[in-house]
């Protein structure tokens, strides 16, 4: 079991949503926070309320997608704080249309920001864990990493990387011998945050609760676990993928995959 008291934390994607949710958890934890969003207005407000429970915190207003702003926020950090112990790559977008309604930019987009921000923001802090044999990296990814879904295409595509990522630096760290750097990847269904408002549900399943959600995440990080699937349902999925594609194909429509985006308004 990992003790979280005094250990620094870096959110992404911090100011609103299970983002911050966590900060005011890893909080109550006795954790110095380094939170990091793109809103302003948002990000103070997710401070004032983190500094009424006593804890140090630092702000950046940064595009996790532009990589020059990236590389100067981190310099500051680096900078300012001490050494980031747990990572937690959280921001991310989604658009909700048919694959060719898409734009290109619209794709690159949500590639930038769900995948290669984070594979950015890893690149940055996970040299310094492996040099202490000492940290955690947890990957927000989706359900839908591990699912296709209809109007999701983009957003499937990037999370399905964030999941291939996450496994794939995991088992580096244990090649290599960073036994001490944990690698955890969390793939929960839709979490009622606003994101996917207008999303219907598949049929047996509700959308989560963003503070049980967040609750789940940081006891996995006490506990070191690799991953996180919630509900229980979510890892039935690779088990329909040995299904034959034509029946696997149905089964995800009657379960509610075809008309879950046709209502999609999501948050602007």
């Amino acid at each position: 079991m990992t003790v979280l008291a005094n250990k620094t934390v870096l959110i992404t994607g911090a100011a609103a949503g299970i983002g911050r949710l966590m900060a005011l958890n890893f909080a109550r934890e006795r954790c110095s926070l380094i939170l990091v969003d793109i809103n302003r207005k948002l990000l103070d407000e997710t401070e004032r309320e983190l500094i009424t429970l006593k804890a140090k915190v630092s702000t950046h207003v940064c595009d996790i997608s532009n990589r020059k702003d990236v590389d100067r926020m981190v310099k500051i950090i680096q900078r300012q704080s001490n050494p980031v112990d747990i990572l937690v790559n959280n921001a991310g977008i989604v658009n909700g249309k048919p694959f060719l309604e898409l734009s290109f930019d619209e794709i690159k987009r949500t590639m930038d920001i769900n995948f290669l921000g984070m594979a950015l923001f890893t690149k940055h802090f996970l040299p310094g864990m492996t040099e202490r044999n000492s940290g955690h990296v947890v990957n927000i990814a989706s359900s839908a990493g591990l699912l296709g879904m209809p109007k999701m295409s983009d957003y499937c595509a990037s999370k399905f990387a964030d999941v291939g990522l996450s496994e794939s630096i995991r088992l580096e760290m244990l090649k290599y011998g960073y036994t001490g750097v944990k690698i955890t990847c969390v793939c929960p269904y839709v979490i009622e945050t606003g994101m996917f408002k207008g999303f219907k549900p598949f049929i047996f399943n509700k959308t989560l609760d963003p503070q049980y959600v967040a609750d789940t995440v940081i006891d996995a990080v006490k506990k070191n676990r690799a991953w996180v699937m919630i509900p229980f349902s979510v890892r039935l999925i690779k088990y329909a993928k040995m299904l034959p594609a034509w029946l696997h194909d149905r089964a995800v429509l009657a379960m509610g995959a075809g008309r879950a985006m046709d209502s999609f308004v999501g948050k602007r």
